[in-house]
This record gives structure tokens, sequence and C-alpha cells, in this order.
């Protein structure tokens, strides 16, 4: 290119440029990627390798993955997660191939291209024969045997929900919801009463010789002059019911109903209501009794009741041998009698004789001793510290008893039953002669806390000093800020009129206390207090201390 500096003074941006001919024999310039690959290609030309490709002699020799597949030493040996070997595709997603046979898939398990078992469930040669379970059902060699508490034995189920059913028949029931059987009859349904299986009376209604012979009215039923004219959206056209609840009726005959709540209807009879199972219009189990011929023939338990072919055996912790009680809450029953008792409450009883009594010794029948008492061949002796000799008591506490007569109690001297001297007073033919001192050594205290002052003077409740020798006000003034407050004292003999006896010498200041003893002595005292300047209240507090003589 000895021009090339002509149009490019840079050598720093020398290139050199290949060109060839078109088919039209026009010069073409060659174009490579920065990777130095050509992006152009020329006629006539051999290209040896592209994008990574290599070509040898006009043949593509090397390539390593076309889009997801990975391609060795000209082999593809895996495809989009599925593992080639030699050519053979030996895995897929997470299925086992080999020698080109699929061996399992997803949990399925195959051999020789056959599948043997899916999710636990046996195939033998093409055919599902082994299942354990379906949802709630038990599946045992192929046969259900428990279906939600049903147990089925050979196909045939023997009891539903406490309900035996023998040889397809349900044979026990003793009630069905509100309704009470006895020996197979219905006697009482929610409040009707039934004898001899006739109702008598249904809410309140009379029925006389099986006629319903006085009623206004059944709950959405109206009745007109004893007949029934309408029922809860039920048609009556001159008596006669055409229609109830979708079920259509025919001159008067119930022609068309498959169910009613919980019972169903086949052909026009009841085949079973509520887990009661009929056939032929007989019930043969109600909630695990068995009934036989129209009889309840098969109870096992009342409530606390066991009840062993038919007979109760036990009641809430009774013993029943043979229909005879044997044991009562661990009292021994012998051939009908009560032989064998060991406490009652808080007694305690060894063979059949009470031997204590809440803290009482008994023997031998004889009680013995009493809560402190001694009580001797069937004497009192003693009783908490009082003597007792020959039936007579001595002595009690502090007391000398001579004879049956207190002589002293407590430093009283009692001579012949009169009481001569009680602590130094002296008694004259039972007259108080002499009294040396009376002590009324009692303390009283009464508190008013955080009380607001005002401008004139509040009184405090009146306070009876005439028991007390002692006492005084205590007054402590809790501000806050700095307003002090005034007290006094004032005494009265009536609780009426007052007299202002003792005054604080200056205002009680904040944080500061001040005590105001009375000078004069009057039956009534009270305490009185006030703001020390108009207008500016504080707090305060106030106690009365008093003694007694």
């Amino acid at each position: 290119m000895p021009n090339f500096s002509s149009f490019n003074p840079n050598p720093d941006n020398l290139r050199t440029l290949i060109f060839g001919k078109d088919s039209t024999d026009t010069a073409q310039a060659l174009a490579t990627d920065t990777a130095g690959h050509i992006v152009n290609i020329m006629l006539d030309g051999t290209i040896s390798n592209l994008m990574g490709v290599t070509i040898t002699a006009g043949t593509l020799s090397t390539i390593n993955s076309v889009m997801g597949a990975t391609i060795t030493a000209g082999t593809i040996t895996s495809l989009l997660g599925a593992t080639i070997t030699a050519g053979t595709i030996t895995s897929v997603l997470g299925t086992t191939i080999t020698a080109g046979t699929i061996n399992s898939v997803l949990g399925a398990t195959i051999t020789a291209g056959t599948i043997n078992s899916v999710l636990g469930a046996t195939i033998t040669a093409g055919t599902l024969d082994a299942v354990n379970s379906v949802l709630g059902a038990t599946i045992t060699a192929g046969t259900i045997t428990s279906v939600l508490g049903t147990t089925i034995t050979a196909g045939t189920i023997n009891s539903v929900l406490g309900a035996t059913i023998t040889a397809g028949t349900l044979d026990a029931v003793n009630s069905v919801l509100g309704a009470t059987i006895t020996a197979g009859t219905i006697t009482s349904v929610l409040g009707t009463t039934i004898t001899a299986g006739t109702i008598n009376s249904v809410l309140g209604a009379t029925i006389t010789a099986g006629t319903l012979d006085a009623v206004n009215s059944v709950l959405g039923a109206t009745i007109t002059a004893g007949t029934i004219t309408s029922v809860l959206g039920t048609t009556i056209t001159a008596g006669t019911i055409n229609s109830v609840l979708g079920a259509t009726i025919t001159a008067g005959t119930l022609d068309a109903v498959n169910s009613v709540l919980g019972a169903t209807i086949t052909a026009g009879t009841i085949t079973s209501v509520l887990g009661t199972t009929i056939t032929a219009g007989t019930i043969n189990s109600v909630l695990g009794a068995t009934i036989t011929a129209g009889t309840l023939d098969a109870v096992n338990s009342v409530l606390g009741a066991t009840i062993t072919a038919g007979t109760i055996t036990s009641v809430l912790g009774t013993t029943i041998t043979a229909g005879t009680i044997n044991s009562v809450l661990g009292a021994t029953i012998t051939a009908g009698t009560l032989d064998a008792v060991n406490s009652v409450l808080g007694a305690t009883i060894t063979a059949g004789t009470i031997t204590s009594v809440l803290g009482t010794t008994i023997t031998a029948g004889t009680i013995n001793s009493v809560l402190g008492a001694t009580i001797t061949a069937g004497t009192i002796t003693s009783v908490l510290g009082a003597t007792i000799t020959a039936g007579t008591i001595n002595s009690v506490l502090g007391a000398t008893i001579t004879a049956g007569t207190i002589t002293s109690v407590l430093g009283t001297t009692i001579t012949a039953g009169t009481i001569n001297s009680v602590l130094g007073a002296t008694i004259t033919a039972g007259t108080l002669s002499s009294v040396t001192s009376i002590s009324q050594k009692s303390f009283q205290e009464t508190s008013s806390l955080n009380i607001v002052t005002a401008d004139a003077f509040t009184a405090l409740p009146t306070v009876t000093t005439s028991v007390f020798g002692t006492y005084s006000f205590f007054v402590y003034n809790r501000g806050p800020g700095a307003n002090t407050a005034d007290a006094r004292v004032e005494i009265s003999a009536n609780g009426t009129n007052w007299y202002a006896d003792v005054d604080t010498v200056t205002g009680v200041a904040v944080g500061s206390v001040d005590v105001l003893v009375p000078q004069r002595f009057l039956k009534y005292t009270r305490l009185a207090y006030r703001s020390s300047a108009t207008g500016l209240p504080t707090t305060i507090d106030a106690y009365f201390n008093g003694q007694g003589t």
C-alpha cells in the first residue's frame, strides 16, 4: 500500500486490506470480527473454521455443542437433561433407562418394560394386585377390610358406628336420636308419651283412643274447626294434602318421595334412618344395640353401667355379679348384706366397728378421747387443762375450784362464792368499796392528708378528748410553691360553740412542721386551718395524737 500515508498519515492506524472479487469481477474487501473471524465469504476460497467449528478440507470435523446439546468427538452425549452414552439415551429427567429400556419413572418400578409398582401399589404381569389403602379405606390382599370405622370381613360389613350387623342384618339398637326403645318397642319420642304402642299425648295435645281431639295449632300449621288447612308450605285442600316439600300426593296417597332428612326411602319403604338399618320394614340395630324380630336383645352399656349378656354387671364403680351387688365404693356386700365398710367420711371402721371419728379414739366401742379431753372407763377426767376428779371439775385454766366451788380466778379472791377483791380493789358484801387506780394507757391517732387551704378557717372533724390525758396536733405544709398556712386549736363543751385556744405564731412554711398543744381542757377539741395570705393556697397534712391516763 505505497499510497496509504497519503490518506492516513498516522502510522499507528495502519492496517492491511485484503481484497477478492465477486461474481461480477468487482473487488471486495474481506471483513472480520474483533476476534479475527471472517464475517463475509469470498467466492472460490476455502473456509477452515467458522464460529468455533473446525473445517478440514471442506469437511465439518469438530463441533462441541449445538444449542443445549453437548457433542464430544462428533457424538451427542447430552441433550436438555437427557444423558446419552455411546449414542444411547440412559436417563431423561429422573427416568432411568438401561440398554434402551425405561426402568423407573417418578417412583414407579419398571422391569423388562413392564410397570411393577406405583406409589406403594404392586403390579404383577400388568395387573394391579396389591393396594393397601385408598383414602380412609384399608385394603388387605386386594379386599377392602375397613372404611372410616366400618368393619368389613370377607367383603361383608359387620358393624357401622357401634351398630352390630349379622349376616348383613342390623340386629342391635337401643335408641334413635330422641326416641327411647324398650324391648323393641318405642316408648317415647321427644316428649311424646307412648303406652302399649299407642301415642297418648304430643306437646300438650290430647290423644284419646288414637284420635287427636284437642289441638288448635302445631308450630307453623293452621288448624280451623279441627281441620289443618296449611303446614309450612304444605297445600291442604278440603282436608287433603296435595304436596309436601316437593313430594307429590295424589288422592291422599304420597306417591313420590325419596328421602326425609336422614332417612332413605326406597320404593316407598324407609330402609335406613341416621345409621339405623331397616330391612323389610323391621329395625335390626340402633347405635350398637341388637334388635331381633323387633325385640331389643343385646345392649352392652347405658351411660356408666356395663351390660353383659343382657345383665347389668357394674354401675359407676359398683360390682354386680349374677344380678347381686357385691361392692359399693370399697364396701363389701355378701349375700345382699353390707358386711365390710372400712371408712365413712372421717370415721375409721375396723371389722365392722367404728374405731375413730375425726380425732376421737374409740376402743372396743368406747370413746377414750375427744379433741384433748381424756376419757377413762367412759368418764371424762380432763378437758383442755381442766382437771376432773370423779366427775367434778377441780380447776379450769387459772381458776381454783374446791369442792365444786370456784375459790380464786387470776388473782381474784372468792370466799364462799363471793368475790372479795379484784386486782387491788376491795369488794365488801358484793360492793366495790375501794379502787386505788384505773389505767387507760391507750393511744389513738387520726390523720387528714392532702388538704388544700382556703382563705377562711376550715375545721377538721371533732375529737372527743375527755378520755385523753395528753394530746396534740401535728401540721405539715406540703406545698408546692412558697405559700404558708395558719392553724389553730379550737375547744368546746357542747360541740356547737367553739373557743380559739392556741394559734400558730407565724404561718407554717412549705416543708416545715408545727405542733399545737391545747392550753385549756374541754370535752371536744378540733383543728382549724387556712391560707396565710388571701388567694395563696397550699396543701397540708394534719395528725391528732392522744394518750390515755
